[in-house]
C-alpha cells in the first residue's frame, strides 16, 4: 500500500495540517489514558515570549549608533578572536583616534553601500534570462555573499581596516524585511560580530527560534512550513514511504511496528504513516511503538522545539480515532533502545546526525545503530560539504552557502515579506551561522560512513519515488527531485542546487 493509494496527490499533507488544528488549546485530549508519556509530553510547562522588539533593527540601530564601539577593532580584541596578533607592533592609526582618512572610508562605504543598493533594485527588475542563469548555479545576484565573505577573509587575514570598511557597508544593506540578500546580510553580520567580540553573546541579539516560540506560533509554524516548503516535507514523504516499503516486503509477518525518530519533525511526519497503516489491506500492524530519541544540542537548527510543547497527546488521539494501538517514549540516548524480536524495527534519522562535530563520533553513532539490527536504516541529511578545518573564512563561506538556499526558498514560499512563521523558520535557520563547531558532509561521504558500519544501500520503490514526484508538484517549480546511485539515493534540489538527500539501508 502506497501513500499516494491513500490520498490524492493535492491532499498529501491534508491530515498533517488538519490533525493539530483541533488541538491548538494543548490540551490533552479526553478518553484515553496517556499517563504514560515521558515528561516532555505532559505540556505543564508555560513559556512566554517577548516580541516587542524587531531584533534585527535593535541590532543593527546600535551598531550604527557607534560603528567603532560595537564592532571592537582594537588590536588585543582580533587577538583575542584569531589566537594570532597583528603583523604590526602597534594597532593601526586608524583605529586610535578618528582622523581625515579613517572619515573618508566610511564616507566611501555609506558610497558603496548605497551603490549596492542601487544595483539590488536593478538585479530584482531582471528578466527571465537572469533568472534562469540564477537557477544554473549563477551567484551573480547572490551579493551579500560577495560583502560577507570578503570581511569573513579580512578577518582571518586581520586586516581591521577592511573589516571596518565591509560591516560599515553591511550595517547599511541588512534587513530583516528585505529579499534573501538583505536578510542574509542581517544574519551575517551578527555571526561576524559574534566572532569579532568573544565576550558578546548571540542572546544579545535575540532572534526567534523554536525554543523561545510561543506554542501555538510554533504549532502554526510548523504547519505553514510543511505547506509551503518541501525542505522537510518530501524528506519524511519518502520516510514514510520506505517504512511502508520495508513492512510489505513480508506482509504474512504480523510483528509491532518500532520507529527510532531521530529527526527534526516535532511529529509532524507520523500522522500521514498512521493512516497509511490503517489502509493496509491487512491493517496496520498490532502495535506501533514511536521512540523519540531528544539527545538535544539547542544550536543545532530545528531540533529543539519550546519547552511546553505537547505533541505527543494529540498523535495519541490521532491513531485512536484510526484504531491503531500507539506508544510513545522518549529517550535521552538512542544506545539505550529497548528491542524485541517480535516486533520491525526501523530508523529515522533525519537532519541530525551531523551534530556530532567530531567525524569519529558519527561513524560511533552509526555503529551503535548498526548493533540494534534494524530492518532498516533511512537516512536523511544536508547534501553538502561544510568541513571545520579551522579556517574561518571557509566554513563561513559554506554556511552562507546554505542559509541562502534556506532563504530564497522561503522567500518564494512566503508570499507575505513580513511573515511571522517566515521569521520563526528562518531564525532558526540562522543558528547555523553561530554554531562555530558545525559540520556537515555530502552524500558520498555519508554512503560511506554507512558502508563502513556494515550497512548495504537499498532502493526506494517505485511507490516511494512517484509519491515524492507527486508531492512535490505542489510547490514551486524551482524544486526537483533526482533519483542516482540506482535509486538509492533521492535528491532535493533548490534552483539546480543542491539541498537534502534521502537514503535507504539495511
Amino acid at each position: 500500500m502506497s501513500l499516494e493509494e491513500t490520498e490524492s496527490p493535492n491532499q498529501t499533507l491534508d491530515h498533517v495540517l488538519g490533525w493539530l488544528e483541533d488541538s491548538m488549546s494543548l490540551t490533552p485530549l479526553p478518553g484515553f489514558d496517556d499517563s504514560y508519556l515521558l515528561h516532555e509530553f505532559d505540556g505543564s510547562q508555560t513559556w512566554e515570549w517577548d516580541q516587542t522588539q524587531d531584533p534585527e533593527h535593535v541590532f543593527i540601530q546600535s551598531y550604527s549608533q557607534d560603528l567603532s564601539a560595537n564592532v571592537a577593532f582594537e588590536a588585543t580584541n582580533l587577538k583575542g578572536v584569531t589566537g594570532v596578533p597583528f603583523i604590526d607592533s602597534d594597532p593601526p592609526p586608524e583605529l586610535q583616534q578618528p582622523n581625515d582618512q579613517s572619515r573618508k572610508r566610511n564616507r566611501d562605504g555609506l558610497i558603496e553601500a548605497q551603490q549596492v543598493k542601487r544595483s539590488a533594485r536593478s538585479k530584482r527588475k531582471a528578466n527571465k534570462s537572469s533568472e534562469k542563469s540564477h537557477k544554473d548555479g549563477n551567484k551573480e545576484g547572490r551579493w551579500a555573499e560577495q560583502l560577507l565573505n570578503p570581511c569573513a577573509l579580512a578577518i582571518t587575514a586581520r586586516n581591521s581596516s577592511r573589516v571596518q570598511h565591509y560591516l560599515c557597508v553591511l550595517s547599511e544593506l541588512a534587513s530583516s524585511s528585505g529579499d534573501a540578500n538583505h536578510r542574509l546580510a542581517a544574519s551575517g553580520l551578527r555571526a561576524l560580530q559574534h566572532h569579532l567580540s568573544s565576550s558578546v553573546s548571540p542572546s544579545s541579539w535575540p532572534v526567534v527560534t523554536f525554543a523561545s516560540a510561543e506554542v501555538k506560533m510554533f504549532q502554526k509554524t510548523l504547519l505553514k512550513f510543511y505547506e509551503v516548503s518541501p525542505w522537510f516535507a518530501l524528506p519524511n514523504n519518502m520516510a514514510n514511504s520506505a517504512i511502508l516499503q520495508i513492512l510489505a516486503q513480508d506482509p504474512i509477518d504480523k510483528k509491532d511496528l518500532h520507529i527510532l525518530d531521530i529527526g527534526v519533525s516535532h511529529g509532524m511526519q507520523w500522522p500521514t504513516l498512521l493512516e497509511a497503516l490503517s489502509c493496509r489491506p491487512e491493517g496496520p500492524p498490532p502495535l506501533v511503538r514511536i521512540t523519540v530519541v531528544s539527545d538535544l544540542t539547542a544550536d543545532i537548527s530545528f531540533s529543539v522545539g519550546p519547552p511546553a510543547y505537547n505533541y505527543g497527546s494529540q498523535l495519541l488521539g490521532f491513531a485512536r480515532s484510526l484504531n491503531i494501538n500507539l506508544q510513545i517514549s522518549v529517550l535521552d540516548k538512542f544506545q539505550l533502545i529497548d528491542t524485541s524480536p517480535h516486533e520491525t524495527l526501523i530508523v529515522c534519522a533525519q537532519f541530525r546526525l551531523h551534530q556530532h562535530s567530531i567525524p569519529d563520533e558519527r561513524s560511533e553513532a552509526l555503529r551503535a545503530l548498526r548493533s540494534l539490527r534494524p530492518k532498516g536504516v533511512v537516512l536523511c541529511e544536508n547534501n553538502e560539504e561544510c568541513t571545520s578545518s579551522g579556517d574561518f573564512a571557509e566554513g563561513f563561506s559554506r554556511k552562507l552557502e546554505y542559509l541562502w538556499k534556506f532563504l530564497d526558498s522561503t522567500s518564494s514560499g512566503f508570499k507575505e515579506e513580513n511573515s511571522e512563521e517566515r521569521k520563526l523558520m528562518e531564525g532558526e535557520a540562522t543558528k547555523v551561522l553561530m554554531n562555530g563547531g558545525y559540520m556537515n558532509e555530502g552524500k558520498d561521504k555519508w554512503n560511506e560512513r554507512m558502508r563502513k558500519a556494515g550497512f548495504a544501500a537499498e532502493a526506494f520503490g517505485e511507490d516511494a519515488i512517484d509519491g515524492a514526484k507527486s508531492l512535490l508538484r505542489k510547490y514551486d517549480n524551482n524544486w526537483e527531485i533526482r533519483m542516482e546511485d540506482e535509486d538509492t539515493f533521492g535528491g532535493l534540489i533548490w534552483k539546480g542546487e543542491a539541498v537534502s538527500f534521502c537514503s535507504l539501508w539495511k
